[in-house]
């Protein structure tokens, strides 16, 4: 039975959420004030939630919310 890690109100893999927060940490981030969802919208790389106007971070393709960016990326620097 897969053991599950709740993040930003989310259930996902241990496994599936280890491997994206090494991706994540391994990224540059930039910050975004907000995002326009005009033509596409974002999700974040480690908890999967969608980003809506407000500030986030990009990385290339790679999306990473506030709530990921301050719990995994920022307290590993």
């Amino acid at each position: 039975m897969a053991d599950y890690v709740s993040v930003n109100d989310a259930q996902i893999e241990r496994d599936f959420f280890d491997a994206n927060v090494a991706e994540a940490r391994a990224c540059d981030w930039e910050k975004i004030e907000s995002v326009s969802m005009t033509e596409e919208h974002h999700h974040c790389i480690v908890c999967d939630v969608a980003m809506t106007e407000r500030p986030c971070y990009r990385s290339g393709h790679r999306w990473l919310c506030p709530y990921c960016q301050s719990h995994f990326v920022e307290e590993a620097e």
